[in-house]
């Protein structure tokens, strides 16, 4: 699966020429010209790293990455002015990962970023050391935990069975008694009948619109399956 990238600046001739550069490394790149653009659109797409720019129109690049924080751990690469030293710090301190000064080489920028990326090693729908991804949800499979967008999430051992069933195998349809028989253990048998209750409950745990379910979807005729990630 090719990682995504979110490119924020508001220079039209850098975006284009640093998406064609990346893009023929394989990643997927998305664009914003402003930071509320670039809010909007990290709001209804998964990204595994972001380029943003300090200096822009409407938002500036530290308020940007000040809401990206609050609500997400994505990497950050900032684009910060050549004489500006103070934006390396501030920024780092607000939780960017890395920085690259304007004007830089795209072969530079690239190599930050696959050494970023190769340091967080996260690609959603993955496992690993236990922990899988799907859609700003997270679940830890050792420390037995979920989170949504960073904030915690209760479930009940039988809800943590499901959902751990599901988005281990992303895309992957369940009936309803497959369900039943993998999370039943031999000290409680869940009957396939009460699945539908369960998959409601958790819907309105892990969901951020119960009713139009993004993470756990009907099978129509089948029972049920997580979503595959997006691309």
């Amino acid at each position: 699966m090719e990682e995504t990238i979110l490119l924020v600046d508001d220079d039209a001739a850098l975006l284009e020429v640093t998406s064609i550069v990346l893009s023929s490394e394989g990643y997927r790149v998305v664009t914003a010209e402003d930071g509320v653009e670039a809010l909007k659109v990290l709001g209804r797409d998964n990204f595994d790293l972001v380029v943003l720019d300090v200096m822009m129109p409407k938002m500036s690049g530290f308020e940007v990455l000040k809401e990206i924080r609050e609500k997400s751990d994505v990497p950050v690469v900032l684009l910060t002015a050549k004489s500006q030293s103070v934006d390396k710090v501030v920024g780092l301190e607000l939780g960017a990962d890395d920085y690259i000064t304007k004007p830089f080489d795209t072969k530079e920028l690239l190599a930050r970023i696959k050494a970023i990326l190769r340091r967080f090693g996260r690609r959603e729908g993955e496992s690993q050391a236990g922990v899988v991804r799907l859609g700003g949800l997270e679940l830890d499979q050792n420390g037995y935990t979920v989170s949504r967008d960073g904030e915690a999430v209760d479930l009940t051992p039988t809800e943590f069975r499901i959902l751990a069933l599901l988005m281990n195998r992303p895309g992957q349809a369940f009936t309803r008694a497959q369900i039943s028989e993998a999370v039943s253990t031999s000290s409680h048998y869940l009957a396939s009948r009460y699945i539908d209750v369960h998959i409601s409950r958790l819907r309105g745990k892990v969901e951020r619109d119960p009713s139009k379910p993004e993470i756990i979807q009907t099978v129509p005729s089948v029972g049920y399956r997580a979503a595959r990630p997006k691309k």
